[in-house]
């Protein structure tokens, strides 16, 4: 297990060669599965609903039950997900975990309701739960300040500079996170020297955040090319 590095390889075969109760926390970002297969337009604009094929029916207990291998018994896990994904984490993370807390991350900058039948989807959430049941206290959470800790945050979709853009001026990734929200998770739940792991990297932001605090982190990303990206951001700040 070679660490600081991201594979090239999908994320169950990637977790299948990683030792039992090595991991300190995991902070990742899988499939939402909202993709469409066809892209629509809008004012000559080409709205994209595809994402990709990594987008369609994705199982996320297969990977769950990994992830709670690996895990330290005092382990932590931080998963993104989309709204009818919740009810699956939650049943999961209730029965098998110790749920902790559904936290929400709230866009100021949300697309827009092109048909402006429903309200605007803002809100995208971040399942919390340590791997076993017993006292929280032995897990590591490093509690700021009462009016630091709250379950919500509020920050855009990504769209400035921390965008990753290529020659041609579209986003990278699609699904690309915020470093604030990620080195927030990290920093609370993990000391630094720990190891975080996130097999879906994408453009690598989880690594980002993890070398920035001073932590370590191994994963996985099926995508060669959001490979290189993340290299090329590692590269800047080594």
């Amino acid at each position: 297990m070679e660490l600081n590095t991201i594979t090239c390889m999908d994320a169950l075969s990637f977790l299948k060669d990683i030792p039992d109760k090595c991991v300190d926390l995991v902070v990742t970002d899988p499939p939402y599965n909202v993709s469409q297969h066809k892209n629509m337009k809008f004012n000559g604009r080409v709205i994209v609903k595809n994402f990709g094929d990594w987008d369609f029916g994705f199982d996320p207990k297969p990977i769950l039950a990994e992830l709670r291998r690996v895990l330290k018994p005092t382990g932590q896990i931080y998963v993104f997900c989309g709204t009818e994904q919740i009810p699956i984490y939650m049943q999961e993370f209730i029965e098998k975990w110790f749920f902790r807390n559904l936290l929400v991350w709230c866009k100021t900058n949300p697309a827009p309701r092109l048909s402006k039948t429903n309200y605007l989807f803002a809100n995208e959430y971040i399942v919390y739960a340590i791997k076993e049941k017993g006292k929280p206290s032995l897990s590591t959470f490093n509690f700021s300040s009462q009016s630091t800790m709250h379950n919500t945050f509020l920050t855009g979709s990504l769209q400035g500079k921390e965008r990753l853009r290529g020659k041609d001026g579209m986003a990278v990734h699609p699904t690309q996170k915020p470093l604030v929200i990620l080195k927030k998770l990290i920093e609370v739940s993990s000391k630094p020297g720990d190891l975080v792991l996130d097999p879906f990297m994408g453009v690598g932001s989880t690594a980002i955040a993890a070398m920035e605090l001073g932590r370590k982190f191994i994963g996985s990303e099926i995508n060669q090319k959001y490979i290189d990206w993340a290299n090329q951001r590692i590269i800047q700040i080594t």
